[in-house]
């Protein structure tokens, strides 16, 4: 349970904080219209994804990508102009793309456990069938 609103908190932090990012890098509000702010913002997004992929599944990528989304729809409607208040029901579906590599790092991060996983239970079974010298 701690590690769901660990995960859920954290995709509302970084989320919001792929879209801070982005005037302290250009003179631009929005990520996809700064591609330094943009690629900054999807690779905090990403290395936390794959993190939650990696060590605690995809349920929790799951609930760390809707909390990046929330947040890259909640953070333009608060500290955005009255135009990026217009365009909030608009925004509902272009963040969408905010999340997908996120995602594709998160379901990466889960293939790789999987495949240590499997990686050490064969390094354990051929150990233990070698012949003694």
């Amino acid at each position: 349970m701690k590690i769901t609103y660990f995960s859920l908190i954290s995709g509302f932090v970084l989320g919001a904080a792929g879209w801070a990012i982005v005037p302290l890098v250009s003179d631009r509000f929005e990520p996809f219209d700064s591609d330094l702010g943009f690629y900054m913002g999807q690779s905090m997004l990403s290395a936390f994804a794959f993190y939650f992929g990696f060590k605690h599944g995809l349920k929790q990528v799951f609930i760390f990508i809707l909390g990046a989304y929330i947040s890259a729809n909640v953070y333009p409607y608060v500290f955005g102009s009255s135009e990026s208040r217009a365009w909030a029901y608009l925004a509902l579906i272009t963040t969408l793309a905010l999340c997908i590599l996120p995602m594709l790092s998160g379901i990466l991060g889960k293939l790789m456990r999987a495949g240590t996983i499997k990686y050490k239970h064969w390094l354990k079974n051929t150990a233990t069938k070698r012949p003694a010298s």
